[in-house]
């Protein structure tokens, strides 16, 4: 008979080989469900279009969008510099035209004789050309007549007399210029700036000579002096002033002239400084003519080495980025030269307004794609779930069935391993009924045999009682072996239901293994409906 030991190994072998073929979902990677999993699909759907879109207008619509706003810098530079140009060169013509009236000409001409009546009419003659030179323009301050020594000889407004430049009427350079032309054209100086009355102003020269009818017209014209005329840049600074925010938010634009020098801006304390240091030959210079009001102040400095190298450039319109002393971004800065005056137009606008309209359609474009990808996703999840609900159902009645038939499987793997034992069991139980069988056969029979033989022997003993003893051996012996015969047929009995209970048990175990493989393939749908709904 098989041991305890035994049937426990037997048992453990076999529900390892149930573990084995059992289902492996301890193992299966966790997946998105199919709900979830429709919802992304019809988010990339929806939102994919839009990413297109957005990296089309980064690709190619905001670079349009940029160089459309360089070219309205461009251009408001352009139309503010025509009119810094067109007002100078009407000035200028303003002093050319008054530089050819006879009567100024005549009075320059003329002897000064303060005491004369001839002196004092032609004097008159001479002021009426200055009172119509102030009336040309608002923004003169005054005119004057100089000989060419420099000396004044007539001026108007009569109560505003001619203003020094620092330490000269007429600054050297200026008086050297204007007698060296052999013409009448005019010239304009440079800024100066007056801090009582908070103006800046520039002279205008052109130079006086003699009219044909008096030096004739085979003799050179005679420099008689020139006329100089004050002009406010009340004008100058209007036009820059009202560029303020004119090309976005946070835009602005200053002048800069020849040395480098803020001469207008729309923020008034940058003005009047220099975008790099100075040489000490112009420093001393501006301090000797008091460009700005102080004969030994230096020119304060707001540092800005991308504009001091743009300064360099003999391009007349240029466009580059900057961050101007005092930001703390970037700037678009165009820069445009003027004709009339050696100065610099700059009109600057922070990148982030120059990309506005970029952004704002990226800003935009961003929005939509997030609220359609939250709408979608929503539509998504519902539309995912009510397409997997049923397929979740059936996933979970085949898995409750796939359970219930590995269950099944277990108990008659187990029922048939018991009934293999018991089968077992019967027979060596068997095997040893049928061998005490044939030794009691074979006992009885030898029985028999000594009994006849000694029936034959008789003659040595009591004969009544060996016949006797004999008899009885016979009878014991004949029914042993009557019984043995009994035995035998119930053994063969017993052999031919154990065979029949052999034949069921490996049916049973032949069914067994069918429901392990039944379950093990239900398992194996199941598995493929949930990488499939993700659950």
């Amino acid at each position: 008979m098989m041991s305890v030991e035994e049937m426990e190994l037997l048992r453990r072998d076999q529900q390892a080989l149930a573990s084995s073929s059992s289902p492996r979902t301890g193992r299966r990677r966790r997946q998105l469900s199919l709900a979830i999993r429709v919802s992304l699909g019809l988010v990339l759907a929806a939102i994919l279009p839009l990413l297109i879109m957005v990296g089309f207008s980064e690709y190619q619509s905001r670079p349009a969008l940029i160089n459309q706003a360089n070219t309205a810098m461009e251009s408001d530079a352009k139309t503010r510099v025509q009119l810094i140009d067109t007002y100078f060169n009407e000035r200028k013509l303003d002093t050319e035209t008054l530089a050819q009236i006879t009567s100024v000409q005549q009075f320059l001409a003329a002897p000064p004789a303060p005491a004369s009546a001839f002196y004092q009419d032609l004097a008159l003659h001479a002021s009426y050309a200055l009172v119509a030179g102030i009336f040309r323009d608002k923004n003169y301050a005054s005119w004057q007549l100089f000989d060419p020594k420099g000396q004044t000889r007539l001026y108007y407004p009569q109560n505003v007399p001619p203003r020094p430049r620092g330490q000269y009427l007429i600054p050297p350079d200026y008086l050297t210029k204007v007698l060296s032309l052999k013409n009448g054209d005019a010239f304009i100086s440079s800024v100066y700036y007056t801090p009582a009355t908070q103006k800046a102003s520039v002279d205008i020269y052109s130079p006086i000579f003699t009219p044909a009818s008096m030096s004739g017209t085979k003799q050179a014209p005679t420099h008689l002096g020139f006329i100089r005329a004050t002009l406010n840049l009340d004008y100058i600074w209007n036009i820059v002033d009202t560029d303020q925010g004119s090309n976005g938010k946070g835009s602005y634009a200053f002048i800069l002239d020849e040395d480098g020098i803020r001469i207008a801006d729309t923020d008034p304390a940058r003005r009047f400084q220099a975008i790099t240091t100075l040489p000490d030959v112009t420093q001393q210079l501006i301090q000797r003519t008091a460009r700005f009001g102080s004969t030994t102040a230096p020119v304060p400095v707001l540092s800005d080495p991308e504009l001091a190298r743009q300064m360099d450039t003999d391009i007349s319109l240029t466009t580059f980025q900057d961050q101007p002393a005092g930001q703390h971004e970037n700037f678009q800065v165009v820069q445009h030269a003027t004709s009339t005056v050696p100065w610099k137009y700059l009109v600057l606008s922070p990148v982030s307004t120059v990309t506005a309209i970029a952004d704002q359609q990226q800003q935009v474009t961003i929005l939509v794609a997030a609220a359609m990808a939250l709408l979608t996703a929503l539509i998504g999840l519902i539309v995912g779930r009510n397409i997997t609900r049923p397929i979740l159902t059936s996933v979970n009645y085949v898995r409750d069935n796939s359970q219930a038939m590995s269950t099944l499987a277990t108990m008659q793997r187990d029922a048939a391993s018991e009934q293999m034992w018991v089968v077992d069991s019967s027979q060596v139980g068997l095997q040893s009924i049928q061998y005490y069988t044939d030794a009691i056969r074979i006992a009885a029979h030898e029985l028999t045999e000594l009994g006849i033989t000694l029936s034959q022997r008789w003659n040595y003993a009591d004969i009544s009682q060996v016949h006797q003893a004999l008899d009885h051996i016979v009878s014991s012996a004949r029914y042993i072996e009557n019984a043995s015969q009994y035995q035998h047929a119930s053994n063969e009995k017993l052999s031919t239901a154990l065979k029949v209970a052999t034949q069921v048990t490996e049916q049973l175990v032949a069914g067994a293994t069918s429901a392990t493989d039944a379950a093990a393939q239900l398992e194996d749908v199941v598995t493929q409906l949930r990488s499939v709904v993700g659950k």
